[in-house]
């Protein structure tokens, strides 16, 4: 009779299982992933329910409270498990770095020191980002803060997508080096369209916070400069999609378009909560498909066009 592996060698350690696997980074590098996603929605929350200074100080909550006292009410509790959430991401982070210097080699045999680099990089932005929400506690919810508190999450996200592409060993399409600059382009449009997208928001009702100073921009005229930009992203993402005809390019469109028409419905609406919470939950989602299209369209053909 055949005797398994695992019987005759025993279990790992538990540190093994936890950091000294393949698999084990690999769902370190998801999770991380999948909670930084998470904190663009919650921040949202926040702001949605005007909860943007319901600890109205910071390191500390309130006076020399790091958690929420009761006058503080509901408001309180969202920001401060929000702020908690940090914390989470924190604990992710080092656990990919941890996990990613104990693992030599994916499991198809490349070194994993890119992923380390990654991994130290989100690591080191959890902290920024918080440093950020701090100023933008401390700075009444300045519209400008608040939005680079968004694009850095933006940013984290990105890397994360490539962190998680590395530890799962995926191939590039080879493609023409048309359809990398294609590629490369819609990248860029889509940081602007999220940069003009914060300058709606900071244009926008939603302060996060009742007397919460606006930018005083126009939201009108914020509004139809970021839709302009959408409408150019589209096109051309429609471009790659004639050139490739691939079901990646295909995807990603079909992202963009859901966001567009969430961002449309929830303008026509009067920007309702609901609607902003589920545009904020497609920006994570474009941000990640946008960083998953680049991670596979990257390889430059020598000859001709594989596009």
């Amino acid at each position: 009779m055949t005797t398994a592996t695992t019987t005759t060698s025993g279990p790992l350690p538990l540190t093994a299982r936890l950091f000294g696997t393949v698999g084990a980074l690999r769902s370190w590098a998801v999770a991380s992933l999948a909670v930084n996603m998470l904190l663009i929605v919650t921040g949202a929350i926040v702001r949605l329910t005007s909860s943007g200074l319901g600890c109205p100080t910071w390191p500390q909550c309130s006076g020399s409270s790091y958690v929420p006292q009761s006058e503080l009410g509901i408001h309180g509790v969202i920001e401060f498990g929000n702020r908690m959430l940090t914390f989470v991401l924190v604990v992710l982070a080092v656990g990919t770095v941890v996990s990613a210097f104990r693992v030599k080699a994916t499991a198809a045999g490349a070194s994993t020191r890119g992923i380390r680099i990654l991994a130290i990089v989100v690591a080191l932005g959890i902290p920024l980002q918080g440093v950020i929400g701090g100023v933008t506690v401390l700075t009444q919810l300045n519209p400008w803060v608040v939005a680079l508190h968004m694009v850095l999450s933006v940013v984290i996200i990105s890397l994360c997508v490539v962190m998680v592409h590395r530890t799962y060993d995926t191939g590039a399409l080879v493609v023409s080096r048309l359809v990398r600059r294609l590629a490369l382009a819609i990248v860029a449009m889509t940081g602007l369209v999220i940069v003009l997208g914060t300058v709606v928001t900071g244009a926008g009702p939603h302060s996060g916070d009742g007397g919460a100073q606006r930018n005083g921009i126009d939201p009108d005229l914020a509004t139809h400069i970021h839709a302009t930009s959408v409408w150019g992203l589209v096109g051309l993402t429609l471009i790659l999609l004639a050139i490739t005809k691939s079901r990646l390019v295909a995807s990603l469109l079909a992202v963009q378009l859901l966001q567009g028409v969430i961002g449309y419905v929830q303008y026509a609406t009067g920007l309702p909560v609901l609607g902003v919470a589920l545009h904020m939950a497609g920006l994570a989602l474009l941000t990640a498909m946008t960083a998953h299209a680049l991670w596979r369209l990257r390889e430059v053909a020598s000859v001709g066009s594989a596009g």
